[in-house]
């Protein structure tokens, strides 16, 4: 059971903390090759999926595969505007995947899609990002610039300070939506939620027991998820041995053609 605490402390508190990192609206841009998306075969991966407060698209995508033998972590951010054959609608953007494949369908999707085995799917929504960066207390991170950004019909308020700041729950989620004052748009918004994800896992490093259970408690109860406790264990102890900083965190490449990625 400690093993599990821990497990939700870190993947679930951790990995699907980031999952959570929401779009302001955004337009595709383009961005350099990916190299090396997957590590070689033997790795465990999970789909994780953050959807919006108003219309349950999956705005934030993650993969993140975890190699049990060499005892490495890898992260693949997907953009949400990435077009893909899931449907013979006209509505073929990523981020309506879950909606219309329903959580054990988008497994074999993105199992098709990149010739890999997804073994695993977690759902979270926003509201329990926020819950889960509370739960331990804030994090601390270094702003890069001035965030200002104001949109009444989302009852949206954007105001964070450059420099070292602490944010709670409220807080980081306008940390990792914010995008407007960026030269490079949402490349500069997949940033800054890199930048938060290695600030998160630094603090859930440094949480006692008690702090573990708050967390745990905060995960649990908003995570849709097919993953069972012996297999958070197994996973937990890999994850315990990772350094956040030795963490690959790559953004899938793409091209933007006219409105669509």
């Amino acid at each position: 059971m400690r093993n599990y605490i821990r497990f939700c402390g870190l993947i679930i508190s951790l990995a699907l903390c980031t999952v959570s990192l929401f779009a302001v609206a955004q337009e595709p841009t383009d961005n350099e090759p990916t190299a090396n998306l997957f590590p070689k075969e033997g790795v465990t991966r999970i789909l994780l999926l953050g959807c919006d407060r108003a219309s349950g698209l999956a705005d934030s995508i993650l993969l993140v595969s975890i190699n049990e033998d060499e005892k490495s972590t890898s992260i693949l951010q997907i953009p949400r505007d990435t077009y893909a054959e899931y449907t013979t609608k006209d509505y073929k953007k990523i981020n309506g995947a879950l909606s219309t494949l329903g959580e054990s369908g988008i497994k074999d999707f993105f199992s098709s899609t990149f010739g890999v085995p997804i073994h695993y799917f977690a759902v979270i929504s926003l509201d329990h990002f926020c819950k889960m960066v509370d739960a331990i207390g804030g994090v601390d991170v270094d702003v890069p610039q001035k965030m200002e950004y104001h949109d009444p019909a989302q009852e949206l308020h954007i105001s964070l300070d450059e420099g070292m700041q602490h944010l709670d729950g409220k807080a980081a989620e306008h940390f990792v939506r914010y995008r407007s004052g960026y030269v490079n748009a949402d490349l500069g918004r997949l940033d800054a939620q890199k930048l938060f994800l290695r600030a998160f896992a630094e603090k859930c490093r440094i949480l006692n027991a008690q702090d573990y259970l708050r967390l745990a408690g905060a995960s649990l109860t908003g995570v849709q998820t097919d993953i069972g406790i012996v297999e958070a264990v197994r996973l937990g102890t890999v994850l315990r041995e990772c350094n956040p900083d030795d963490v690959p965190m790559q953004t899938l490449a793409g091209q933007a053609v006219k409105g669509q990625s």
